[in-house]
């Protein structure tokens, strides 16, 4: 070990004495994200969701303030949620507690366990009276930075990223950021995004400018970026479009810049938008110029029982090539696409399907699905899927088993449960703050491609199953088993995944020990011991971990827990170990800060190794701040008092 790794891990001590402690205790965190997104792994979860899911989680969303449009393109809720929730607000009243809100039709405790996470339930209304929306003008910034160790162990890396958001209540929103990452020029910024949206005051509309997201239906032709292939639970087979929302994460992946706006009239919505493929290349420089135009609408209607929406788009050269007669429309229109999409839900039973139509081929792809209640604690789902290799996969972000909607027709199934009694959890009160003693779920996918496909001269198939199991043993001990198998009829077939956690928790005290096996080309293994201390403003996380991973179709993924906004799922391979402090202060007035210090090595050569492999060591800091907030309440009217009267439960 040379003297720069020695330094970084004395700093990576030092800081971390000093601040007696880590960040607060976001355990529950990531557990809310991989349950609202129905993952049973972190490393199913996209990265620019959990950014997205960080903004709500320092920044909730006020239900009980929010506008239809607000909560559509959270895409926190379905649109039936959206109309069963604002609809209870103008019946009853604000919604003063989680328990109410749970009971709710389509929503139920399982998912506000998740939710609560990232909302508020703050009010200003006596019980029964809905509250008028306050005019509040919040802001903050975040600001961080890392460096590392070299790739070749000469100089070290640096990184860092800037984010600033400010909203005037229901009114008005902007942000920017910026992000340079390791091996980029620092300045300009490798990523730059930003958006400006303007919300209607009496009628639902807004108008957006910078960077979007367009996600509609259930993905099939219109949903970019990354999103999970397969499923792990019920939860996750049916989306929740956002429809057009605005886009202020680092990486920039499955973002639009250009204008987009949309415009309800009671139960009906019209959205339009339109985008520069070119202008995110011409603003970070050194990239080719897509001079491409990307344009289209979506129309819905969504009502209490269930949703429809029809999305066409297409994207136009700028400028048009010369055409010999006869050659068709595919130049003019490398891609074009109209979709139909819906989901109703009745007593708890959703129904979910989506058309989509390839205009440049000809082709039709399809999906169908359905998510039912079988029991008290019991929820199935099944879907089938069918993207002839015909379709164009670009922009689609729908469920399947591969990189792409196309060239796959797939079947999917599966199964969640929560049984035994109720166990209290150690350090937890409120909502939220018991377990049954056995929850777990079980999926299993089908796929079955008809021409070649990764690297295959022939026909392929692959059959997937996930079965996953908590056993909360008592207040203090919980057990989390997993298993992943997979079969294919090309590359390594078999592919075996075993993972055991046991999991402990004394008061502000947590401790995980996991025990990972897998096998594909040959064994491999991994495990880490995690200890950690959290009150709420401050807390503290050290891992330790050792792996033996001697091929690369053995390598085994671990979540790294982090700052939040953001998320590293490393894959491990060689023969080494590691260790992290991850630590974090909230201060009052919205200051927080964190910090995170980390240190592998590779001690032992594998069978193919001639040579060690570097050591690496990296710090990272990170500082939030709410610059400063102003709000300007309605006063109370009808007999309503002033000053919270609720607001986001304790995680």
């Amino acid at each position: 070990m040379r003297g720069r790794e020695l330094v970084c891990l004395a700093l990576l001590s030092w800081t971390g004495i000093c601040m007696c402690g880590a960040a607060d205790d976001d355990d529950g965190f990531l557990s809310a994200v991989m349950e609202f997104t129905g993952c049973t792994d972190a490393g199913e979860v996209d990265g620019d969701e959990v950014g997205r899911l960080s903004e709500y989680y320092e920044h909730p969303l006020m239900l009980n303030y929010a506008s239809r449009s607000r909560l559509l393109s959270s895409g926190l809720l379905s649109a039936y949620q959206v109309a069963v929730l604002t609809d209870y607000r103008e019946r009853t009243g604000d919604i003063l507690s989680f328990e109410e809100l749970a009971v709710l039709d389509g929503f139920g405790r399982d998912f506000v366990s998740g939710l609560k996470y990232f909302v508020s339930l703050e009010s200003h209304s006596l019980p029964g009276i809905p509250s008028s929306r306050p005019a509040a003008v919040r802001n903050s910034a975040t600001f961080r930075s890392g460096v590392r160790t070299g790739e070749d162990r000469y100089g070290p890396e640096g990184t860092y990223s800037m984010k600033y958001s400010v909203r005037a209540g229901e009114r008005f929103e902007a942000g920017i950021s910026m992000r340079s990452a390791y091996q980029e020029s620092h300045f300009p910024p490798e990523k730059i995004s930003f958006h400006a949206v303007l919300y209607g005051r009496r009628r639902p509309w807004k108008i957006l400018a910078g960077d979007f997201r367009l996600r509609f239906g259930q993905g099939l032709a219109l949903w970019p970026g990354f999103s999970m292939s397969g499923v792990s639970t019920p939860d996750a087979f049916a989306r929740k479009p956002s429809g057009i929302s605005p886009y202020n994460s680092y990486s920039g992946e499955g973002a639009f810049r250009g204008i987009a706006a949309d415009f309800s009239l009671k139960h009906f919505t019209v959205s339009a938008f339109v985008s520069g493929l070119g202008l995110r290349d011409l603003a970070e420089g050194g990239k080719e110029i897509s001079p491409d135009l990307l344009y289209g609408l979506n129309a819905g209607w969504y009502g209490m029982s269930g949703q429809m929406s029809i999305t066409c788009f297409a994207v136009t050269p700028l400028v048009l090539p010369a055409i010999p007669s006869g050659t068709g429309l595919k130049e003019y229109f490398p891609t074009a696409r109209i979709s139909v999409d819906t989901r109703f839900s009745f007593r708890g039973t959703g129904l979910f399907s989506e058309v989509a139509c390839d205009m440049v081929s000809g082709s039709i792809a399809a999906l169908a699905g359905a998510v039912l209640p079988v029991s008290d604690g019991v929820r199935a789902a099944m879907m089938l899927r069918y993207y002839p290799p015909g379709y164009s996969g670009e922009y689609s972000g729908a469920v399947r088993s591969g990189s792409r909607c196309s060239n796959e027709y797939g079947a999917s199934m599966a199964l969640s449960h929560s049984c035994g009694r109720w166990i209290d959890i150690a350090g937890k009160t409120g909502f939220g703050s018991s377990e049954r003693r056995y929850s777990g779920s079980f999926s299993a996918d089908a796929c079955y491609s008809p021409e070649p496909k990764y690297g295959t001269d022939t026909s392929s198939f692959q059959v997937k199953v996930i079965v996953s199991e908590d056993i909360r043993i008592s207040p203090y001990f919980s057990l989390g088993l997993r298993f992943s198998g997979r079969y294919r009829s090309y590359g390594e077939p078999v592919r075996a995944d075993v993972r055991t956690d046991f999991r402990t928790s004394f008061g502000n005290w947590k401790w995980n020990l996991r025990l990972n096996l897998l096998h594909c080309a040959g064994m491999s293994a991994l495990s880490y011991l995690e200890t950690g201390y959290g009150t709420g403003k401050v807390g503290i996380w050290l891992r330790a971990g050792i792996f033996r991973v001697d091929d690369w179709d053995d390598r085994i993924y671990a979540y790294e827990r982090d700052a939040p906004g953001n998320f590293s799922v490393p894959a491990y391979y060689g023969r080494g170990y590691w260790t992290a402090l991850t630590a974090g202060w909230k201060f009052a007035r919205g200051l927080r800060l964190y910090f995170r210090g980390s240190f592998q090595d590779y001690p032992w050569l594998s069978p193919s190794e001639t040579r060690k492999k570097p050591a690496r060591a990296e710090l990272k800091f990170q500082l939030s701040v709410d610059l400063f907030s102003l709000r300007r309440d309605s006063g109370p009217r009808s007999g309503k008092t002033s000053g919270p009267m609720a607001c986001r439960g304790s995680p």
